[in-house]
């Protein structure tokens, strides 16, 4: 199953909670449209753990999206590239509450 893990800070201006219903609306947009199979909560970093040993990232919240396969995010990818609606709205809300994110996609062996 692919996963995409989205590390980021809100930008100084945006509410939790505000971001939180654009998350939850972008990830119920690609649920719907069959684009995703699940999107994880917002959860918070712990940086005071000893299991956090992640120095060259400071992002504060992460989020995972799934997929059922491969063929499932390349069409969530080619959709948000083409800004097909509803999706490529709700993609650009929650890129536009963000600072600074980092994307890495990733794949069970």
């Amino acid at each position: 199953m692919p996963r995409l893990l989205n590390q980021f800070d809100l930008k100084p201006s945006v509410e939790l909670d505000v971001f939180e219903q654009a998350w939850s609306s972008f990830v119920d947009v690609l649920i719907s449209g069959g684009l995703a199979e699940n999107g994880t909560p917002l959860c918070q970093r712990v940086p005071s753990s000893g299991y956090d040993t992640d120095e060259e990232r400071l992002h504060s919240l992460m989020a995972l999206i799934e997929f059922r396969d491969q063929a499932q995010a390349d069409r969530a990818w080619a959709a948000i590239e083409d800004r097909i609606e509803p999706l490529g709205q709700s993609h650009r809300k929650v890129i536009s509450l963000v600072h600074d994110p980092v994307f890495t996609f990733w794949a069970e062996l």
